[in-house]
């Protein structure tokens, strides 16, 4: 292949360096490309992305570096007879925010692995959520034992994306979500309550201050977001005890602009949540908002202040249509902030990812936002392997560029950037799907973790599974995985973790049923069974899966922070031990009954919450603490 660049030396040398990175990943293009010549044109004045090819001549024309490579990527997987592609980037910002703070801070490697899918999607910007894992220089206790980024791993990711045209952009917490910091020595004369940093104090000032500047030198971006989200104890701690009450929309005004003033002075041009300016004008709920609200009265940020409203939960366009009417009248700067969904537990919800993010993008669309940028949290500590996160993501990037992709252009374009099926990825929504059906999770059930997590010999969760037939939805589910670690070879291990996984389900989900039903039938026969043959079955498929998810876990992030998933998938092993062990004393006649399974099974959630249930219930816990016992994990204050 040939290269010509018509635009300036600057972005040439750009875009020859960023293909050149890009073309390492495709070893097996056909014989014909290696005559093909490409032209390639960037122009700000563009609107639009087009790619073609005519013979052995193909063009690329393009508005801007990023999109350039999404036409690179689909010229290189459709070039086998011509063809003329044209697409309407809809936002000036498309971008994604990876979370690196829920105790999995992805390797630098697996950062540039992400560049180059985000880079063949057409995205633009990636945003790193860090919380406390970033070098501060001066702070040892920000970020201790928690693997976070050094000034120098950070200047050169930002070096790396910048080759396809991609903006980092360091996303920090400058008032909540601060609590792993503020549990350390340093944290003692900064907080408000152990995760909120105290609004007046100038020692919290000069510490945001160093913040910041230790990120300056680390980002060619000037684009920061400064998080303050979810500080619903704001004023409420320390805060009320040395000043007195203040209203929280007062409070998060006054720090915001003294915020804003810090981002003034070294050149940041910040954003921030918008929730806190929502819930506190309204004293309601961060959604609870009337259609025709008034906000004319309320309290707003300086419109310097970017305001991003984050919503990963309505299908319905109608929620995305007053809540954008809102934010745009807050903030001049409105960014919106959907979810891709990888965060429900052990695997991911891609049905309801989908439906939120089709009904807010076309939204987005229609009100004309011009930034927007997908999520993907890492809550309750990484349980889900980072490449579970294609497929929303993947979807999120085609509604930049298309207004109404259909399923097999989605497909397509997921196939082209991640080189492995959708439909592959897909069978990882049949989890949480137990219940409602694959695609349909709008509940957001979490099933296949509270079911692989929960103590056999208490059934906690039992009450809802019964009448639902377990072994055979996760035995078939098992299968299915089995086969897509064939066609999908590139992620073998990913799929064999999720194999092992649904094959530990297929026996482990109902066996505090089966233990329980046998023994008030006093079937010692069957509680043998269980015991001497169905739990070492269980441990073995448990074992295969245990060591697939600590490989993955070292593929994607740095090593702090596995000690935490090792202990809570330790636990079901132990646990599953000294079941059998005390399920056959009382089938030696050593005991005279169990104790455990005189337990009733009552409901966890509600008596009418009884399969088959109400569809619109919601069955989700998502805290291991919750899930494992009914005593409590931390019983002192």
């Amino acid at each position: 292949m040939k290269f010509f660049y018509n635009t300036d030396s600057k972005t040439a040398a750009l875009l020859e360096k960023g293909t050149t990175l890009l073309l390492e990943e495709y070893a097996d293009l056909p014989k014909n490309f290696e005559s093909l010549q490409i032209s390639v044109t960037t122009d700000s004045a563009f609107e639009k992305l087009l790619v073609s090819r005519t013979g052995q001549c193909a063009e690329i024309t393009c508005k801007e570096p990023a999109h350039y490579f999404r036409g690179l990527n689909y010229l290189l997987h459709h070039a086998e007879e011509d063809f003329e592609l044209k697409e309407t980037p809809f936002f000036t910002h498309n971008g994604f925010m990876l979370d690196c703070s829920r105790n999995a801070v992805a390797t630098p490697d697996k950062i540039k692995k992400l560049i180059r899918v985000l880079a063949k999607a057409g995205m633009n910007q990636l945003l790193l959520y860090t919380e406390d894992t970033y070098e501060i220089p001066g702070q040892p206790y920000f970020g201790t034992y928690r693997g976070r980024y050094s000034q120098e791993e950070l200047r050169q990711l930002d070096s790396y994306a910048q080759n396809f045209g991609i903006e980092l952009v360091p996303c920090i917490q400058t008032l909540a979500h601060l609590r792993n910091a503020l549990k350390w020595p340093m944290g003692q004369e900064l907080k408000d309550t152990s995760d909120i940093l105290m609004v007046g104090s100038e020692k919290v000032y000069a510490f945001l201050e160093q913040a910041l500047t230790s990120l300056k030198d680390c980002f060619s971006s000037r684009n920061i977001h400064i998080g303050m989200d979810e500080a619903l104890m704001l004023g409420l701690g320390n805060y009320l005890k040395e000043n007195g009450y203040k209203e929280s929309s007062l409070l998060i005004r006054e720090h915001s602009q003294r915020i804003l003033e810090i981002c003034r002075k070294m050149g940041w041009k910040p954003m921030m949540w918008s929730d806190m300016y929502i819930t506190s004008n309204t004293g309601k709920g961060y959604y609870d908002i009337d259609e025709n609200t008034d906000t004319s009265t309320w309290t707003k940020p300086d419109e310097e202040l970017g305001l991003v409203y984050w919503d990963y939960y309505h299908a319905d366009r109608e929620t995305y249509h007053h809540m954008l009417r809102v934010h745009k009248e807050l903030s001049p700067r409105t960014i919106f902030a959907g979810g891709i969904w990888n965060w429900n537990g052990i695997a991911p919800n891609y049905g309801k990812a989908f439906q939120c993010t089709i009904s807010a993008l076309k939204e987005c669309q229609s009100q004309g936002i011009s930034e927007v940028f997908a999520t993907g949290w890492l809550d309750n500590g990484a349980e889900t392997p980072l490449d579970a996160l294609y497929p929303g993501l993947i979807l999120f990037a085609t509604l930049c560029f298309r207004e109404n992709p259909s399923g097999e252009e989605v497909a397509q374009s997921f196939a082209d950037c991640v080189d492995a099926p959708l439909e592959d990825f897909y069978l990882l929504d049949n989890f949480d799907a137990l219940f409602q059906g694959t695609g349909e999770n709008l509940s957001a059930d979490n099933p296949s973790k509270y079911l692989l997590y929960q103590d056999p010999m208490l059934g906690i969760f039992d009450y809802h599974i019964q009448g639902v037939d377990t072994k055979t939805y996760y035995g078939e589910l098992a299968d299915k995985l089995a086969k897509s670690q064939e066609t999908s070879p590139k992620y073998a291990d990913f799929f064999s973790f999720y194999e092992a996984f649904a094959k530990v389900l297929a026996q482990k989900a109902d066996l505090g049923i089966c233990l329980k039903d046998a023994y008030d039938k006093k079937d010692l026969s069957t509680l043998r069974n269980i015991c001497t043959q169905i739990i070492p079955n269980i441990l073995k498929n448990f074992q295969t899966m245990h060591l697939l998810r600590e490989k993955l876990w070292l593929q994607d992030a740095k090593p702090f922070g596995y000690e935490l998933m090792d202990i809570k998938l330790a636990g079901v092993k132990t646990r599953l031990e000294s079941t059998a062990r005390r399920v056959m004393t009382y089938v030696n006649k050593e005991v005279d009954c169990l104790e455990e399974l005189e337990q009733p099974r009552l409901p966890y959630w509600t008596v009418e919450a009884k399969y088959p249930h109400d569809r619109k219930t919601e069955l989700r816990e998502n805290l291991w603490n919750k899930i494992i016992s009914g005593c409590d994990l931390i019983d002192t204050v």
